[in-house]
C-alpha cells in the first residue's frame, strides 16, 4: 500500500481506553440511592486514586496540560504555583466528580444543584425562531448540563457523540433512562451518514450539540489547526464546515461546577449564521476555530481541573 493510497490513522483519543468502570459507576449509582450523594462524593477518592495509578497516559496527559496552563499568566495565577502529581490526582478527582454529577442529573436529580445561566437570551431567541443552530461545546466542564437548558426551554438537543469510545457510560445512563439514545447522533458509523443527519436535523430548525475540541475518526482532513495555550493544536473542522455551508448560527457552551452543588451554564454566539462566499469559507472557518480555542482557553484558565481531555491533545508537539 502506497503513501497515496495509506488510511489517515484514527485521532489519538480513539484509541485511549475509556475512563470509568461499568461496575464502579453502577456501584455509585446505587450508593446514590441509598446513601445520597455527599457518600457518593467520598467513594469518589478511592476511584480517582486507582485510575491516576494505572492509568499512566492519562497522568501523563494532565501533567502536559497544566504544564502548558502554567506557562501561561493566568493559568499560573489560576493554579497559584507549578503543578504537581497531586494537582493531577485532583484533576482526575475533578472528572470523577463531573461524570457523578452527569449521572445525577440523568437521574432526574436536577433538584440537588443550583443553575445559573448567563446567554441564555442567544438560546431563547432560537428556539423562539425556530432556528437550527450548532451547539458548540467541549470536554471543559459538562456538556451533559444541557439537558437542563433544553428541558428549561422544552425544546430537544441533539447531541453528536463518538457513542463507541463512551460506551459504558452510556449503558449506564441507558439503564437511567431508556430515552438518553433517542437524541444521539451517532459518529461512529462514518462521517458522510453522520453529516447528512446533522444537516437534516438542522434544516428541521432543531438544535444539534458537537464537542469541537476532539478530531472526528475519519482523518487529518476533519481537522484545523489553533494555537491553545501557547501551542499547535488540531480542532474539529466539521462543525464550523456545516454551520458556514447551511447558513446556521453557532453559540459555544458549556456547564462548569462552581460550588459543591452548583453549575454555571454558559452560551455564547460566536456565528451568527450569515451566508459565506465559497472562496471566502476556507479563511473564516480558520478565523472561528481560532475564536473557538481562545474562548476555551479562558475557561482553562478560569477552572483549570475541569478541562477533562486526557490524552496527548498537541499530539507531541
Amino acid at each position: 500500500m502506497n503513501a497515496e493510497t495509506r488510511p489517515e490513522p484514527d485521532p489519538l483519543w480513539t484509541r485511549a481506553p475509556e475512563r470509568g468502570s461499568r461496575g464502579w459507576l453502577r456501584f455509585g449509582l446505587w450508593v446514590y440511592r441509598v446513601l445520597g450523594r455527599r457518600c457518593v462524593y467520598v467513594l469518589l477518592y478511592p476511584v480517582a486514586a486507582y485510575f491516576f495509578l494505572v492509568d499512566g497516559a492519562a497522568r501523563r496527559a494532565s501533567r502536559q496540560y497544566l504544564r502548558r496552563l502554567y506557562e501561561t499568566r493566568e493559568g499560573a495565577i489560576s493554579l497559584g504555583r507549578a503543578p504537581t502529581a497531586g494537582d493531577s490526582f485532583r484533576h482526575m478527582l475533578s472528572f470523577a466528580r463531573s461524570l457523578y454529577d452527569r449521572v445525577s442529573v440523568g437521574l432526574g436529580g436536577e433538584d440537588l444543584y443550583e443553575f445559573r445561566y448567563s446567554g441564555d437570551e442567544h438560546l431563547r431567541k432560537l428556539v423562539e425562531t425556530r432556528r437550527g443552530a450548532i451547539l458548540l461545546g467541549s470536554h471543559l466542564g459538562s456538556f451533559d448540563m444541557l439537558r437542563v437548558l433544553a428541558r428549561r426551554h422544552r425544546v430537544t438537543i441533539n447531541i453528536v457523540m463518538f457513542t463507541r469510545n463512551a460506551a459504558r457510560i452510556q449503558s449506564v445512563l441507558r439503564a437511567i433512562d431508556p430515552r438518553v439514545d433517542l437524541h444521539v447522533i451517532n459518529m461512529d458509523g462514518g462521517s458522510l451518514s453522520s453529516t447528512f443527519e446533522i444537516r437534516k436535523r438542522l434544516q428541521r430548525g432543531e438544535l444539534v450539540g458537537i464537542l469541537g475540541d476532539r478530531v472526528p475518526p475519519h482523518g487529518a482532513r476533519a481537522a484545523e489547526p489553533a494555537r491553545f495555550l501557547g501551542h499547535d493544536a488540531e480542532f474539529a473542522r466539521g462543525p464550523f464546515e456545516i454551520a458556514t455551508l447551511l447558513g446556521v448560527p453557532i453559540l459555544m457552551t458549556t456547564g462548569v461546577r462552581v460550588g459543591p452543588a452548583t453549575y454555571e451554564v454558559t452560551a455564547a454566539p460566536l456565528y451568527g449564521g450569515e451566508r459565506i462566499p465559497r472562496r471566502e469559507r476556507a479563511d473564516r472557518i480558520s478565523a472561528l476555530v481560532s475564536d473557538y480555542a481562545a474562548w476555551l482557553e479562558a475557561w482553562c484558565k478560569r477552572e483549570p481541573l475541569q478541562w477533562f481531555n486526557f490524552y496527548d491533545f498537541w499530539g507531541g508537539a
